[in-house]
């Protein structure tokens, strides 16, 4: 007799009512990266799809983490313009395998665990990278990434205390502030100038949609200054690229790609390039003094969702959340 196969479905409430607290989220995310370092991580570079609605994707994430014994995938789509629609413009899922027995065990919603683990790796990054006590953090877009970093980032740095918020819409970011001024003891200012939101800040994250023309310059990047850009090539010039005097990702083969689609001419200089899991595990320093300029991308890499994903659920199962689908 064949047995019965069923899989917990989790949607985005019950996720964030039992997921970790947020200091607890840049953890798992840090030893997620100590366990790559390791060789105990298999992570394909992603893979996608190119639908013809304009600069659409779907990608397939897969990741096994021995060290966490962490087995899953993620499937993702961005369509940007479906929120003219009233439609969500991106939309993800995740899928956890028992490593033992193959077996599918959960299908949950994939955007909350993917901004929470995103803003994560920038917050991982930026502990290793930023200089001593940064007080100054520039935003580049506000929305869900935006203000996830905002959160994850004062986790990791209490001292941050001026945050500059720059977006396309003049409405956007005075409703940001208006809205996270609760949140944390911060001077929050928008400003109408992107350029306002680089010069002088300790952290600048972007995380934008492509647009017409990369809104942020070189010129303004400021000596000592982390670039997280979240968005990977959407918001900053090619000569930020080159003149970065450091440049940290997860993978360097996906950054490549992502580059090679959008701009085909610019190469990211692989002699500058270091690997984020090394830098989190202490095997390489990645800043040599105290003016550099270090440009961190966190590309997007699986293991981080499928261990965060593992741990949220574990918690959902714990507390007999979620609903039982039944595959056989």
């Amino acid at each position: 007799m064949t047995a019965r196969i069923g899989v917990t479905v989790l949607n985005e409430q019950q996720i964030a009512s039992v997921a970790p607290p947020l200091t607890e989220i840049v953890a798992i995310i840090e030893r997620t990266y100590r366990h790559a370092a390791a060789g105990q991580a298999e992570v394909p570079t992603k893979i996608g799809v190119h639908p013809d609605f304009p600069a659409s994707f779907c990608h397939a994430m897969p990741a096994w983490v021995q060290g966490e014994r962490a087995l899953g995938m993620k499937w993702i789509s961005y369509y940007p313009g479906n929120l003219a629609r009233d439609l969500p413009d991106s939309t993800g899922i995740i899928i956890l395998n028992d490593a033992d027995t193959g077996l599918p065990v959960a299908i949950m919603e994939g955007l909350w665990i993917t901004y929470a683990r995103t803003t994560a790796c920038a917050a991982a990054a930026a502990r290793r990278l930023a200089n001593p006590d940064p007080t100054c953090l520039g935003l580049i877009g506000c929305g869900g990434l935006g203000t996830w970093s905002l959160r994850m980032l004062s986790t990791v740095f209490p001292s941050l205390r001026q945050v500059r918020v720059a977006s396309a819409r003049h409405d956007s970011r005075i409703e940001f502030c208006r809205r996270m001024a609760n949140e944390g003891a911060w001077d929050l200012r928008p400003v109408d100038r992107v350029e306002d939101a680089v010069r002088d800040m300790d952290i600048v994250v972007s995380s934008i949609s492509k647009a017409a023309a990369p809104p942020a310059k070189e010129a303004w990047w400021s000596p000592g200054t982390v670039v997280i850009p979240l968005d990977v090539m959407s918001c900053w010039d090619d000569a930020a690229y080159l003149r970065a005097d450091k440049v940290i990702s997860d993978d360097y083969e996906a950054l490549s790609r992502s580059a090679a689609r959008s701009r085909p001419s610019l190469r990211v200089p692989k002699e500058k390039h270091l690997a984020l899991e090394d830098v989190v595990a202490g095997k390489v320093a990645a800043r040599s003094g105290p003016g550099d300029r270090i440009m961190a991308i966190p590309t997007g890499v699986a293991s981080v969702d499928v261990t965060l994903g593992w741990e949220i659920f574990r918690r959902a199962r714990d507390a007999g959340l979620g609903t039982t689908l039944m595959l056989t």
